[in-house]
């Protein structure tokens, strides 16, 4: 039933004149809940200020099966099923949300989500910009994920983190690159430990963010705009503002893969320095660098990625 579930939309603005639209994702895994309550909460306080809104600004839920299972996934990662021929094949169900197996309750939420998605770009009165916001299993600062075409990059811009770039060559089937490929500028933002208390907060500085780099709000209707861009340059530090992500170890049950403890998300590792172990035996760093999304949680494909920082120029 659909009253057991979280509604789909969080929370949605429609300015009277048209301009962009900013669409923001929270809980595309089910266990990452910070950015639903960030998303709600920046979009309430743009509501009850009544500042104008440029086009359109739509929060949406990402998985909300698993969400309420507080699980990442119920039987297959969300964030791996955005591929053509996949949802090419997809037929709604009847009723819009029951699916007769649990292994079919990402494909309905793939579906769904798609829907929404289709339908707000669709309205759309001007360019479209998503934020699609995430945290991490291992502790670290937060960070974004871009593209590699001139316009995510600017968009990325606004933003003080360390930028992750080339990790979509790595994968298969994520939102972001399927929404670029309807012509929308992407950006996936991680907001730092699942269960850290700051987490919330860096999600709620990125979506005011997004707010006045998408041209939805004016910057001068966000007064929380210049803490907010503080708050993430002091989380970020010293670390590069751009890493390229040169490859990905992928892991499966039968591996028994075992991250070794203690890694942080951009954390810099010298080669040789012991990463993680499997039946195989040990996994060591290639080369100097940087290790990137390490696996603390038993449900997930990626044990690690791994990158090196470039030339913003590059």
């Amino acid at each position: 039933m659909i009253a057991s579930y979280q509604p789909r939309v969080i929370d949605q603005l429609r300015g009277e004149a048209a301009g962009p639209t900013l669409i923001a994702i929270g809980a595309l895994h089910g266990n990452e809940p910070a950015g639903i309550t960030a998303i709600r909460a920046v979009l309430g306080r743009v509501r009850a200020r009544g500042a104008e809104v440029r086009g359109e600004v739509v929060g949406l839920v990402g998985n909300v099966r698993a969400l309420a299972a507080r699980r990442r996934y119920l039987a297959r990662d969300l964030n791996r099923l955005w591929t053509p021929a996949r949802l090419a094949s997809l037929v709604p169900a009847s009723d819009g949300w029951s699916m007769p197996t649990t292994d079919g309750a990402e494909l309905a939420e793939l579906i769904e989500l798609a829907g929404e998605l289709d339908r707000a770009i669709a309205d759309a009165r001007g360019p479209v910009f998503v934020v699609d916001l995430h945290t991490t299993s291992a502790p670290g600062i937060p960070f974004g994920m871009i593209g590699s075409t001139p316009a995510q990059r600017a968009f990325a811009g606004h933003f003080p983190l360390p930028a992750l770039l080339g990790l979509e060559a790595h994968v298969e089937g994520v939102l972001t690159q399927h929404l670029t490929g309807k012509g929308c500028v992407t950006l996936a933002l991680e907001g730092g430990q699942t269960e850290a208390a700051d987490a919330g907060p860096h999600l709620e500085a990125a979506v005011a963010i997004a707010l006045a780099a998408s041209g939805c709000v004016a910057p001068g209707a966000l007064p929380e705009l210049a803490t907010a861009r503080d708050r993430l340059a002091r989380a970020a530090g010293a670390l590069p503002p751009l890493i390229e992500v040169t490859m990905r170890h992928d892991v499966r049950p039968e591996h028994e893969f075992r991250m070794e403890p203690g890694f942080t998300n951009l954390q810099r590792v010298a080669a040789g320095t012991l990463l993680a172990r499997d039946r195989r035996g040990e996994i060591r760093a290639p080369y100097d660098g940087l290790v990137l999304l390490p696996l603390y949680q038993a449900q997930g494909s990626d044990g690690f990625f791994y990158g090196r920082a470039i030339s913003p120029a590059t």
